[in-house]
């Protein structure tokens, strides 16, 4: 009997995956056609049966199977860090199709990240462009005409604002591992192309057929860990309600790394910083388009960031808005009284009572959101 820990794993690796192929709900179109069998391999690839223990990638135990798939995705991640990539991840199923994509030039960051989408005729886009401490996304529905902006600092910051985490390195390593955690994979050989061996993991059984009834998958992956191709094809749910969906897995190391979007200049590069001995906040347009006159910030401060974890941000709030327009290259500050009650903006630099050790700027309108934060250590999620 599988633990109720196994079984809760499962449960949301099958939700995740139905959302990397854009399922968001609704009625499941019956279909009744079995998955085919999956095949990774070309006509120019050697395929041997012959493969040694000391071959099998992290993850894989002395009997052949693959034990641990976290464990995989984190080789795979750790061996890819500094290499020029772009990791594709495709999902179809009866009313959805999905891409997604991630990549990064000789280290992790920057990375752009992209989600192309269709359901149900609805079309939607997503991109995120993430450096050390600043991100930029831009979300667009085609056939609503609608798009959406957000330019945030350090927003994967525990304990604040972590919207961006569904575009983060992070998020993809554990889409990357639950590509493998419905099949029962195993060594089945190794493949040679291009001069690379690869171990192949085969599954044709499902690892548990309450969650997923049918399953059958390919993976091709270097002795150190690096997913380089998945193709796999599993049934989910029973009876009138069962559907089939395909996932597919491709890495590209020939890419070209093209730096960051054209897209990103389209709203105000904002950012913030702790100025004048703690005493204010640097608001800086640091290129891009206008901050426009008339923008009203939500501002949040603390005095001190001793076991800032495990406290509830913030210690003091407010508000300012701006009286002109912030050019690029700009900047205006904002200071507090010594209790923090009361906030301002102004043009120069100038040294409030309240003294800041981390702070947060943000702001929404209908279709741009501002999220910036400073004095708390970026740590990705």
């Amino acid at each position: 009997m599988r633990s109720p820990t196994r079984r809760a794993a499962l449960a949301v690796c099958v939700a995740l995956l139905l959302v990397t192929a854009g399922c968001t709900g609704g009625t499941n179109t019956s279909n009744t056609t079995a998955p085919t069998t999956a095949e990774t391999t070309t006509a120019t690839d050697a395929w041997s049966p012959n493969v040694s223990v000391e071959q099998y990638p992290p993850g894989v135990a002395e009997n052949g199977t693959l034990t641990n798939a976290s464990t995989l995705a984190d080789a795979h991640f750790a061996a890819t860090a500094d290499e020029t990539l772009v990791l594709t991840i495709e999902g179809t199923g009866p009313n959805d199709t999905s891409v997604r994509t991630y990549a990064h030039g000789d280290g992790p960051t920057p990375f752009y990240a992209t989600t192309d989408r269709t359901e149900d005729g609805t079309r939607i886009v997503s991109e995120s462009y993430q450096t050390e401490e600043r991100g930029f996304v831009r979300h667009e529905v085609e056939n609503r005409n609608t798009t959406l902006y957000r330019v945030t600092q350090n927003t994967s910051t525990p304990g604040t604002d972590s919207w961006l985490s569904n575009h983060g390195p992070f998020d993809v390593e554990y889409r990357l591992g639950t590509q493998f955690v419905l099949g029962n994979y195993t060594v089945n050989g190794t493949v040679e192309r291009d001069g690379r061996t690869f171990v192949e993991l085969t599954a044709d059984e499902p690892a548990d057929e309450d969650f997923a009834p049918a399953y059958d998958g390919t993976a091709l992956v270097t002795p150190e860990g690096v997913v380089h191709s998945v193709e796999a094809s599993f049934a989910s749910g029973t009876g009138d309600d069962r559907e089939f969906r395909e996932v597919s897995v491709s890495l590209d190391t020939d890419a070209e790394w093209t730096g960051a979007p054209s897209w990103i200049d389209d709203r105000p590069n904002l950012s913030v910083s702790i100025v004048e001995d703690g005493r204010a906040l640097e608001l800086r347009n640091s290129g891009g388009a206008t901050l426009p006159a008339n923008t009203t910030f939500e501002v949040s401060g603390m005095n001190a960031t001793e076991g800032w974890e495990a406290r509830i941000f913030p210690d003091v709030t407010g508000t300012v808005t701006t009286d002109a327009a912030l050019e690029p290259g700009e900047a205006m500050y904002v200071t507090a009284d010594e209790n923090g009650t009361s906030f301002a903006l102004r043009d120069e630099p100038t040294r409030g009572e309240y003294a800041f050790a981390a702070a947060k700027l943000h702001h929404r309108n209908e279709g741009t959101v501002y999220s910036l934060v400073t004095g708390l250590d970026h740590q990705p999620e």
